[in-house]
């Protein structure tokens, strides 16, 4: 069988990115013949396709004068559909799955795929093709599904983007003229949710039910890289037990809130990321006394060590997260989980069992399950986060994610797949 892979990008950013990159190993580690199609970036991953990728874009750099320019590129490019077409004819795939078009690569390479008559897959990450500023979320809305309906104006009308006004009239006509054309949803063969609820609210906004299916992320476990546990100890030591953060410093991800609950609860915050909101984050922390430790961007076994040396993880998540990886990630290395009930978050969560879920912006709640985690009995809170590991290595799975794709892919292509190879389909 051949695939071809289709991002925005071809390099580990993002959580987009990291499943595009993890479903083409693991499809040709069972034996597919893939590609892939992205925009040219010095960061890309080695390809042998790499000659067919358009040119990078990046929609959101330059000055007023330069974006005016720029409209008809946001929109369409038709460079990205030439090469893919060309992609296309000389690949000959079986199926397509993309993970993320948008103003990169644009909904011009769709229509080459239909007029051939090859099926198209599409992962939904987020919540772009109803909302224009991807997330169903303002920093002075908070949670707002205001554009459903096509009513993708009120991106420019609500300032949504949060930047100049002509970001906004861009995203604004970019998302009407996607949405009122309807080119996704007639191109696309079946939409992907990571998470039941992201499934929910695409069909509760128009997408045809018939053409949603649920099929959770999978992740690599701890043995990407080895613990570190000189250092581990070594962050024990100068931080203490504290609460941990790890991820992207923006006002949806409810920073702010956990930095107001560690200042009622008394407990010292570690912040691994950087982002937008980082200097804000970093005075309100100050302002309220909080021991917070702001460390920057982290990887690798660096990163690890510190979600190893942490108490608890926490995301206190304002918005509609979808299937945030972070969190199995912690839950993998046996970390008890204390995060929103937004989302698809309650479906990675066991209340009281392998977590704590609290409700999303309540300061006094997160505090309290915060303080409730630090004052359980060491063995008590090392049996949930074992918990946690076992729910989170035995659910989200390379094994349930192929199938679950093969199963999709199967139906579309009208023939039935072999049984998986257990020699090359490890555990977990």
């Amino acid at each position: 069988m051949r695939l071809i892979g289709v991002n925005r990008l071809h390099y580990r950013g993002a959580g987009a990115e990291s499943v595009h990159l993890d479903h083409l190993m693991l499809f040709r580690a069972m034996g597919w013949t893939c590609a892939e199609f992205a925009m040219q970036d010095p960061r890309n991953e080695p390809s042998p396709w790499s000659d067919y990728f358009p040119a990078g874009f990046d929609p959101d750099e330059g000055g007023l004068l330069h974006k005016i320019k720029q409209v008809g590129r946001f929109i369409h490019s038709t460079e990205a559909r030439e090469k893919f077409t060309r992609l296309l004819d000389d690949f000959k795939p079986d199926i397509i799955h993309i993970h993320a078009l948008y103003h990169h690569l644009t909904s011009s390479v769709l229509k080459p795929a239909v007029e051939r008559g090859i099926p198209i897959v599409y992962t939904l990450h987020d919540y772009k093709l109803i909302c224009p500023a991807y997330f169903f979320y303002t920093e002075e809305r908070g949670v707002c599904e205001g554009c459903g309906g096509g009513r993708q104006y009120r991106c420019l009308t609500r300032g949504c983007k949060g930047g100049p006004v002509t970001t906004d009239a861009v995203y604004a006509l970019d998302g009407l003229v996607q949405w009122h054309s309807g080119r996704y949803r007639s191109a696309i063969s079946t939409f992907v949710g990571p998470s039941r609820f992201i499934v929910d609210k695409f069909a509760q906004h128009g997408f045809p039910r018939e053409k949603l299916a649920y099929v959770p992320n999978f992740f690599e476990t701890t043995e990407d890289v080895s613990d570190d546990h000189a250092e581990i100890a070594r962050l024990r030591e100068v931080h203490g037990r504290f609460v941990l953060f790890f991820g992207r410093l923006s006002s949806e991800k409810g920073i702010n809130v956990l930095i107001d609950a560690c200042a009622r609860a008394g407990l010292p915050l570690v912040v691994v990321g950087d982002g937008p909101k980082r200097a804000a984050l970093v005075e309100q922390a100050e302002r309220l006394g909080v021991t917070a430790t702001f460390v920057g961007h982290q990887s690798g076994s660096q990163l690890w060590s510190y979600v190893q040396a942490a108490t608890t993880v926490c995301l206190a998540s304002v918005w509609y997260e979808n299937a945030p990886k972070s969190l199995l990630e912690a839950q993998a290395r046996g970390k008890v989980v204390v995060a929103s009930a937004i989302g698809g978050v309650p479906e990675m969560i066991r209340d009281g069992d392998t977590g704590f879920l609290v409700p999303p912006g309540d300061a006094g709640a997160l505090g309290a399950a915060l303080t409730r985690v630090f004052n359980m009995p060491e063995p008590e809170l090392e049996a949930m986060g074992a918990r946690a590991r076992v729910f989170a290595t035995t659910t989200f799975t390379r094994h349930r994610y192929y199938d679950g794709m093969c199963e999709i892919y199967d139906r579309l292509l009208g023939h039935t797949r072999a049984e998986v190879n257990p020699l090359v389909l490890s555990a977990p």
